[in-house]
């Protein structure tokens, strides 16, 4: 699929959801950039673990998992484990 390129990291993710929210309604475009923006944040601070670990519950919790929910919360896990932050426990449900 020529033409196809993946998004990688907060700034174009951000794009993305910025993108879409001018084109589409929906809270999911809104939320979606204001999470990019955290992460933005993150990368220019020091953020601690608990800052990691609402943002990882935030991603949780979003009904909208498209391609773009999908890719957020894979990029935004990879890049808090690689920089020392142990992944967030999943607790099983049943």
């Amino acid at each position: 699929m020529a033409g196809l390129r993946l998004l990688v990291g907060a700034e174009e993710l951000l794009r993305y959801f910025e993108g879409f929210g001018r084109q589409y309604a929906g809270e999911q475009w809104r939320h979606g950039a204001e999470l990019c923006r955290r992460w933005l944040t993150f990368a220019a601070g020091t953020p601690t673990q608990a800052d990691i670990n609402e943002f990882v519950a935030r991603l949780e919790v979003e009904p909208h998992t498209g391609s773009g929910w999908l890719d957020l919360g894979m990029q935004f896990r990879h890049w808090a484990r690689s920089r020392g932050f142990p992944g967030r426990e999943r607790v099983a449900v049943g």
